[in-house]
C-alpha cells in the first residue's frame, strides 16, 4: 500500500511513544512486522538549540525505515526551522504531535493543547509543510473534551497534511475510557486524505476488526506493542487469512538478547541497563515465575548479573510451551 509517498508492505505501524519508542524498540518492531515506525517525539525548540538529550531522540539505526520523526512545538517559526533540520536526519516523513496530554508538553501550547487552537495548529502544519522535503503528517485526538475533527482537520489538510492520524479519545480522557471507533469511521468516510486509526488496538485481532469497521487506511498500534512487537506479525498474519506463529519464551528471549546489545551499542551499558529491565518486565508477562523474576531482577544492578538471570528465566524447560492464543479484542 501507499502512505505518506512510501510503498509499505501492510497497514499496520507502530506509534510514537515517549520513552518507549527509541531507535532499538524501532528495528524490533520493524522485524516482527511493523510496516512503518515513528520516533518518540522530538522536541522544535530543543533540536534548534541542539541540546544532547534532544538530539539522542533522533537517532536510528539501519533497518529502521520507513521512518517518520514527530515534531513537538507551539511556535509555527520553530517548528518549521526544526522541520527543515529534521528533514535531513534520514527519515523518510515528518509528523506534528498534536495529541499529546502530557501536563509538560501542553504547559507551553504543544501537544494536545492545539486542539484547543485549531488555527494555530494549522499555522503549524503550513509552516512544518512548507519548510520540508519530506511528507508530513498530524497525529490529533478528537478534540479536548468533545469530537471537533470537522472544524479541525479541514484546515490541517488545506495547510498542508498529507495523512491524519486519529487517537480516538479525547485530550480530557487521557488514555483512559475506550477509544471511539466510530469517530475514526466517520472521519475516514470524509477526510480528503489517508486516515490511520489508533486506540484500544491490543491484538492482532483488533488491528484487523479496527481496519474493516472504521474503514481507515492503516492502523497505529501503540501500548499493545510495548513488551509485544510481534502483534503486527500477529495481524499481518490475520489479515491474510491465516494462523499467527505462537509467541515462545525462547523467541522473547532471542529478541531481548538482540534488545540488549542495540541498547548497549548505542547508549553503553547504563543505558542497556535501563532497556533490558524495561522490556524483560513486559517480556515476561504470563510466563510462570515471572513475579519471583522481577523481583530477583530488580535487584540486579549490573548488566552482566542481570542478563545471566534473564538469560536463565526464558530458557526454563517448563516455560517453553507456547503463550495462550490472543484474545479477541
Amino acid at each position: 500500500m501507499q502512505l505518506l509517498g512510501l510503498t509499505l508492505q501492510s497497514p499496520f505501524v507502530a506509534a510514537p511513544m515517549a520513552g518507549v519508542s527509541g531507535p532499538a524498540f524501532r528495528l524490533m518492531a520493524r522485524r516482527a512486522g511493523a510496516a512503518m515506525v515513528y520516533s518518540e517525539m522530538v522536541s522544535a525548540a530543543g533540536l534548534l538549540r541542539h541540546q544532547p538529550q534532544t538530539l539522542r531522540l533522533t537517532r536510528s539505526l539501519p533497518g529502521e525505515r520507513p521512518l517518520v520523526l514527530q515534531l513537538f512545538g507551539a511556535s509555527p517559526r520553530q517548528m518549521g526551522e526544526a522541520a527543515a533540520i529534521a528533514c535531513t536526519l534520514g527519515v523518510d516523513a515528518l509528523d506534528v504531535n498534536m495529541g499529546c496530554p502530557a501536563k509538560k508538553v501542553r504547559r507551553p501550547g504543544a501537544g494536545s493543547a492545539l486542539l484547543e487552537d485549531p488555527i494555530l495548529a494549522a499555522e503549524i502544519m503550513a509552516a512544518v509543510a512548507e519548510a520540508s522535503s519530506l511528507p508530513v503528517s498530524a497525529k490529533i485526538r478528537l478534540g479536548p473534551k468533545s469530537d471537533i475533527t470537522e472544524e479541525l482537520v479541514p484546515r490541517l489538510v488545506k495547510a498542508g497534511a498529507q495523512v491524519i492520524t486519529l487517537h480516538a479519545r479525547t485530550t480530557r480522557q487521557g488514555f483512559g475510557g475506550r477509544a471511539d471507533w466510530e469517530a475514526i469511521k466517520r472521519l475516514a468516510s470524509w477526510c480528503p486524505v489517508p486516515v490511520i486509526g489508533n486506540g484500544d488496538v491490543t491484538s492482532g485481532r483488533a488491528a484487523v476488526r479496527m481496519l474493516e469497521e472504521t474503514g481507515c487506511a492503516a492502523v497505529m498500534i501503540g501500548r499493545g506493542a510495548m513488551g509485544d512487537p510481534w502483534i503486527f506479525s500477529r495481524a499481518v498474519a490475520r489479515l491474510a487469512g491465516q494462523e499467527p506463529q505462537p509467541v515462545t519464551p525462547a523467541m522473547k528471549r532471542r529478541a531481548l538478547a538482540e534488545h540488549l546489545e542495540l541498547a548497549k551499542n548505542l547508549g553503553g551499558e547504563g543505558h542497556a541497563i535501563h532497556f533490558i529491565r524495561q522490556f524483560m518486565m513486559w517480556y515476561s508477562r504470563g510466563l510462570p515465575g515471572a513475579s519471583l523474576f522481577r523481583r530477583q531482577a530488580g535487584a540486579c544492578h549490573e548488566l552482566a548479573p542481570l542478563w545471566e538471570l534473564c538469560d536463565q528465566f526464558f530458557l526454563e524447560p517448563e516455560q517453553m510451551e507456547p503463550e495462550q492464543p490472543e484474545q479477541a479484542a
